[in-house]
């Protein structure tokens, strides 16, 4: 019986599950207490946070848990800094991979992607579950929205990472300046504080990120007594995704053999 030839598309399939798997025993597996640490990161973040900023915070937030407003900023954070940071450097990382013919460089940045995506996104729910069990009160009001601004932040997280890992692989003396310049949006980005607690004339510059309308999108969709500024919109976090995607992909297509010979 003559075996079936396989479609690009299962080829594909299998090459990125084999990198999934690959990236999980890579990150976790070597590690004592690997998978704990996936939890144990952003819970440090808040807990640093809330001794730091709690007794401030409590005075000017009334009615919002102030443990769960740092959950809802960190959390969207990690997940983009996350699928950013280790996007970028999927190709270099996996360069022995690509002596194979079926491993192309956007299958270990899909890899990442992914395996990002599902470890940050299973924190958050794991972080919820564990709040409501010990008694905060925490309520989804707009589910629909809420995964709409987590999409629309994985997308642009991922469009990012494609177009900052050809940078980085092409010219890995640039992929060292982007860490230092993504660090600022870590206390721009809302985590720490709401929108509408900053003078309005800076409210023009600050949302300009991205990052910011996920995470006052959320809260909005979480805190009854949170107001978030009318500024915000996710469709311009889509909009941006989709314009990345589509620079990122036409770069990667004149760039790929250049990527693998790098």
């Amino acid at each position: 019986m003559e075996r079936r030839k396989r479609s690009s598309w299962e080829i594909q399939r299998s090459v990125i599950f084999a990198l999934l798997m690959r990236e999980l025993k890579t990150r976790f597996g070597n590690y004592r207490l690997g998978y704990l640490w996936a939890v144990l990161e952003p819970l440090s973040h808040v807990a640093v946070f809330v001794v730091i900023f709690g007794v401030i915070m409590d005075r000017t937030m009334p009615g919002v848990n102030y443990p769960m407003f740092l959950v809802t900023g960190i959390m969207p954070w990690l997940l983009f800094s996350n699928i950013v940071n280790r996007g970028m450097v999927a190709v270099t990382s996996n360069a022995t991979l690509f002596s194979y013919r079926q491993v192309k460089p956007m299958d270990t940045i899909v890899a990442r992607v992914i395996l990002e995506t599902l470890v940050q996104l299973f924190v958050f729910a794991l972080i919820v579950v564990v709040a409501i069990w010990i008694g905060i009160d925490f309520r989804i009001f707009d589910p629909f929205n809420v995964i709409a601004a987590l999409a629309a932040l994985v997308i642009f997280s991922a469009a990012i990472a494609i177009c900052l890992c050809i940078v980085a692989t092409l010219y890995p003396e640039l992929g060292k300046v982007i860490p230092m310049v993504m660090r600022p949006l870590y206390f721009v980005s809302g985590i720490f504080w709401p929108l509408a607690s900053v003078p309005h004339e800076y409210h023009p510059y600050l949302v300009w990120n991205p990052v910011l309308h996920v995470i006052e999108s959320v809260r909005n969709d979480v805190f009854p007594a949170y107001q978030s500024s009318n500024e915000i919109n996710i469709t311009y976090v889509f909009m941006l995704a989709v314009i990345f995607l589509a620079l990122g992909l036409a770069i990667y297509r004149q760039t790929t053999n250049r990527l693998i010979a790098t």
